[in-house]
């Protein structure tokens, strides 16, 4: 999947000759404002992003100064150039202004419920879900923003009072970890998603990293896993204790002097990677299980025409929509093809008051849970055969969580036990990214013949490498990124 198209529905062809092999640059509007997800290309399959900040780096290798090189997106005005005038600066693009009601006057108009059945008439025309093949680059940005905790004893037999003082410091020192760690953490990965169905795929990997402090790690995994080594040092482990908590996954007895390695297990699972990069494949098409349910049930939503904006010569709606009920959950804006009716693209957010999953058991158990300021971005690309699949998506999703409940290890050969209070609050903030590089349609004997493994190998960097993607052309990473080093 070496150097694969990434192109996008704003295209942004990107490669020049041989005595320039990568080309960095930023695409804005006219009024310095940065433009993401535009598309830099060359021919129909190659091509790069740009990023949120409006940055791309691509490869330019292999092509001919006199090849052409197109800059677009939705609402602007194509730019086009040769190959050999290509080079790494800022590249502004103009507003294409159109004015709705002399659109209008040239084109047969359509009412937005006319709109809304033709897309859905087309759905199963236009995308082509199974028995298909995804070379992807994924992106994972994750960090904590602590906003409480508390860890201290309060009765135990069987612990001398230096014992005790000692364990109180440990914890003290992961209550300050937790409220002040700023840090954030990155995993990276290139590979071969193969889809069967809606239930079935096969993940192989080339190459993955992780820009992460080991000592700051903030994932929920590390965060149980420091809490129960913190418990587990100051405990005799010649004895087998009863745990009586639901915090830590573990059995009712458990004997200090097993070493399992679950968490390792979790945090390296292909398995893990797999069912996160296929759910949101399909949570961004149009099967049951998809979140664009503005689109599929029309009854929950209020729709309203924008604007009309173009892609070349093709006519695109741009519609808003809201809640019409209260089982709606989004509010934003998509993008529909005049010509095919296919969705382009797709903005969403939580529309106000609204919130994902949640558990309130604070008063009873002491544990709350809730699922805040999703949002998240499809773009669609079309296939030389004429459907369409989904090329960049991402989405973001705050997880807010408050536990606080006592703790209690008993020895099961004495009476002698150990119990505490632990109270914890804060946010845990996700960001995925997925870029398609290329997609194609396999066969279930091609799909069977797929093998792939139990763990991803993960290179653990400490400082950001510019160098490290080289050979693929990816999403450009934010500034923030770039800037990520681990101090010793």
């Amino acid at each position: 999947m070496l150097k694969k198209s990434l192109t996008i529905l704003c295209l942004f062809g990107s490669i020049y000759s041989h005595f320039a092999q990568q080309v960095a640059g930023k695409v804005l509007t006219k009024t310095n404002e940065p433009i993401p997800f535009a598309t830099i290309q060359i021919g129909p399959n190659y091509g790069v992003i740009t990023n949120e900040e409006g940055s791309f780096s691509i490869e330019t290798e292999g092509f001919k100064a006199s090849d052409s090189v197109y800059i677009s997106c939705l609402g602007f005005e194509r730019k086009g150039l040769v190959l050999e005038e290509f080079s790494s600066k800022i590249y502004k693009l103009d507003e294409q202004v159109n004015e709705l009601h002399e659109v209008y006057v040239t084109n047969r108009p359509l009412t937005i419920d006319s709109i809304m059945y033709y897309v859905n008439r087309n759905l199963k025309k236009n995308y082509k879900p199974e028995l298909v093949r995804y070379d992807v680059f994924s992106r994972r940005t994750e960090y904590i923003v602590g906003k409480d905790a508390d860890f201290e004893i309060d009765k135990s037999t069987g612990f001398k009072k230096k014992q005790l003082e000692a364990f109180n410091k440990d914890f003290d020192g992961l209550e300050k970890k937790l409220v002040n760690n700023k840090s954030k953490q990155y995993t990276e990965f290139v590979g071969t998603l193969f889809i069967k169905d809606k239930e079935t795929s096969k993940l192989k990997v080339d190459k993955a990293i992780r820009l992460l402090d080991e000592r700051n790690d903030q994932s929920v995994e590390k965060l149980a896993e420091k809490g129960q080594e913190l418990i587990l040092k100051h405990l005799d482990k010649d004895k087998v204790y009863t745990v009586k908590s639901g915090w830590f996954k573990v059995s009712d007895s458990v004997s200090l002097k097993e070493n399992n390695n679950k968490m390792d297990d979790t945090i390296n699972s292909l398995k893990f990677i797999r069912n996160m990069v296929h759910k949101m494949v399909e949570e961004h098409g149009f099967s049951s299980k998809t979140i664009l349910n503005f689109i599929t049930d029309t009854k929950k939503y209020e729709y309203e025409i924008k604007d009309i904006t173009f892609i070349g010569s093709e006519m695109v709606y741009v519609i808003s929509y809201a809640p019409r009920r209260s089982s709606a959950d989004f509010e934003g804006t998509f993008y529909v093809s005049h010509e095919t009716f296919a969705i382009l693209k797709a903005d969403y957010k939580f529309a106000k008051g609204r919130i994902g999953e949640k558990l309130n058991l604070k008063l009873l158990l002491g544990v709350k849970y809730i699922e805040q300021n999703k949002k998240g971005s499809v773009i669609y690309k079309k296939h030389k055969e004429g459907y369409y699949y989904p090329n960049y998506m991402t989405d973001q999703l705050d997880r807010y969580f408050y536990v606080d409940r006592p703790i209690k290890f008993k020895d099961n050969n004495s009476s002698e036990k150990v119990s505490f209070d632990f109270k914890v609050e804060g946010v845990f903030k996700e960001k995925n990214e997925i870029l398609v590089m290329d997609e194609s349609q396999i066969s279930i004997s091609e799909f069977n013949a797929t093998k792939e493994k139990r763990k991803i190998d993960y290179e653990t960097l400490k400082a950001f490498d510019p160098n490290y993607w080289k050979d693929y052309n990816v999403l450009e990473p934010l500034k923030e990124m770039k800037e990520f080093k681990v101090i010793d």
